[in-house]
């Protein structure tokens, strides 16, 4: 049985006592494998998996969706308390990530942990170029082309390289796929590249629609025009469930929540969905 399971993210579920705070993590049990799928800002994740029964020992792979501190900056507090599994980082993760206020100030973003700490605490090191396959059912994707324009990323994300500050691409996003024969499942860390962008290219990938997506998709403070685009492009590319978090924003929900043709759910902290079902 295939279960996705909120670890960490912005609000509470209905488990009462556990952390909620700005970040993002899922536990995902696949095909006898345990994946921690982003490790959320702090401490508060490990608080959480020990209240969910989850060992950090007992994780076989993990993979960072992105390098904003959100999604990566737990890791140190989990690697203290046994962690010791196989790591997937996309391109470029260990550049600086920064945001920029405009009045000369910027703000670190990143993970705060280099290459050779992560080794280090880890079993083994990956970088995806591509796809990289954790199991039959289930591979990391990378590598998002910019097919609609609109979706554009907010100009204060920034990356210093070579001693200057130039725009994010993000070239390290991944997501978490699940292909299960009749149903096809994206997980998504924040969706920087763009979610139908994104979901475009992984319908391409796998010749045909993702039905079901579950994660961040950035859309918090959005205008209300490219929220209606988002969520009809998503509609018309035959997304059909939807259980999004962290920074998809009330604007994007309150729109996904009421459109026809799709399922729409809050995956608060501890939440928990059973995928298998879809594609009965």
């Amino acid at each position: 049985m295939i279960r996705i399971m909120t670890l960490m993210e912005n609000q509470p579920g209905a488990r009462k006592g556990l952390t909620a705070e700005h970040g993002l993590s899922f536990l995902i049990d696949v095909d006898g494998r345990r994946i921690l799928f982003d490790c959320g800002s702090g401490e508060g994740i490990l608080r959480n998996m020990r209240l969910l029964g989850a060992a950090p020992a007992s994780v076989d792979v993990m993979a960072f969706s992105h390098s904003h501190y959100d999604h990566a900056a737990g890791f140190p507090s989990l690697a203290e308390h046994g962690l010791r599994a196989e790591a997937v980082v996309g391109e470029h993760f260990f550049e600086e990530k920064y945001s920029a206020s405009g009045d000369g100030i910027y703000t670190y973003l990143g993970c705060g942990f280099s290459e050779e700490e992560l080794r280090a605490s880890s079993a083994s090191l990956h970088c995806n170029g591509r796809t990289f396959r954790l199991t039959e059912r289930c591979a990391l994707e990378t590598g998002f082309p910019r097919i609609h324009p609109w979706e554009r990323i907010p100009e204060r994300f920034v990356k210093r390289r070579d001693g200057r500050m130039e725009a994010d691409s993000f070239e390290d996003e991944q997501c978490l796929v699940l292909n299960l024969g009749e149903s096809l499942v994206m997980v998504t860390g924040c969706s920087h590249p763009g979610i139908l962008n994104m979901v475009t290219e992984i319908g391409r990938r796998y010749g045909r629609p993702v039905d079901t997506v579950l994660g961040g998709i950035h859309l918090a403070g959005a205008e209300e025009e490219r929220i209606l685009a988002a969520v009809e492009g998503l509609r018309a590319a035959g997304v059909r469930r939807m259980w999004c978090n962290h920074c998809t924003g009330a604007g994007a929900e309150a729109r996904m929540a009421s459109a026809p043709g799709i399922q729409y759910g809050h995956l608060g902290v501890g939440g928990c969905v059973f995928p298998e079902q879809f594609s009965r």
